[in-house]
């Protein structure tokens, strides 16, 4: 079951459902998007999506463009 906060008119707007996603990294390269984060005054998390989707939008219309192709029906001859 997931709880769905109301925003009663205070504080910041939702951002819609969220989904944990967590994974992790070489400690140099968590220090340096820690630090890319804080210069362009973003979380790490709205650091790393803005990094991430771009990609994530091309790999799935990749996906999405290997779905409509089919094998074509040739016989091998044995």
């Amino acid at each position: 079951m997931t709880a769905v906060a109301v925003n009663r008119g205070g504080g910041r707007p939702s951002k819609g459902l969220r989904k944990f996603i967590g994974f992790r990294s070489p400690e140099p390269t968590a220090d340096g998007i820690a630090k890319v984060a804080a210069h362009k005054g973003l979380t790490v998390t709205e650091y790393l999506l803005s990094v991430v989707e771009p990609r994530l939008k091309e790999d799935l219309a990749a996906l999405d463009q290997d779905d409509y192709q089919q094998e074509l029906p040739i016989r091998i001859a044995s």
